[in-house]
């Protein structure tokens, strides 16, 4: 009997212990972003002050009007809903012509969808990379390699088994030797594809 009590009591401390002993490895190996007041965790956190939770509110959005016709291969497009806690956009895809882009969700991963869909958010940024054409054709023919691999929400920028739709954009943009991350975060945010130096605004919408 007393063995078995000793057991569930590990059981119990075990699961909490394994989450602390990660978190502090986590933190070991990233303490320059967690000294960095611009990462996109703290932006996170601040918006949890305002109730502000996940992606945003897709039956508040009043949508767009955007034009796409000057979209360009390699182009990314950032949209977000009202209240989203990432800030003011809360997804990314990458253009690949034929009115397509290349992006990530949770149900189906890697995926190639319509770009017209992006009218449903209420911000929106058409962006264009700062570099050849051959480096954005390369960066395309990347993402379209990884099509219906695995998607978390979380994705660290190490790794390739598992994306989210910044990274896939990200990485291969990195694997062109263009660093699109303007905060240098462990993930990337929709908001650092804006704010980078790499990029141009073509035209976008909302409240900027």
């Amino acid at each position: 009997m007393k063995k078995k009590n000793f057991f569930s009591k590990l059981n119990i401390w075990l699961f909490p212990l394994l989450v602390i002993i990660l978190a502090a490895a986590i933190y070991n190996d990233n303490r320059e972003v967690f000294a960095n007041p611009d990462a996109s965790m703290y932006t996170y956190l601040a918006n949890l002050r305002y109730g502000n939770i996940g992606y945003g509110s897709e039956t508040k959005s009043q949508g767009n009007n955007i034009s796409f016709d000057q979209l360009e291969m390699g182009d990314v497009l950032v949209g977000g809903y009202p209240g989203c806690a990432y800030g003011r956009f809360s997804h990314a895809a990458m253009y690949i012509g034929d009115g397509k882009v290349i992006e990530g969700y949770l149900d189906s991963g890697i995926t190639i969808n319509a770009v017209e869909h992006f009218r449903d958010y209420s911000e929106i940024a058409l962006l264009r990379v700062k570099a050849p054409y051959e480096v954005k054709l390369a960066a395309v023919d990347y993402a379209k390699q990884n099509e219906k691999e695995m998607f978390f929400p979380l994705a660290f920028k190490s790794g390739d088994r598992i994306w989210n739709c910044t990274k896939i954009i990200w990485q291969a943009y990195m694997e062109q030797g263009l660093d699109l991350d303007s905060v240098g975060d462990i993930w990337v945010a929709p908001d650092s594809f804006y704010q980078s130096t790499w990029v141009s605004i073509i035209e976008e919408r909302g409240n900027y």
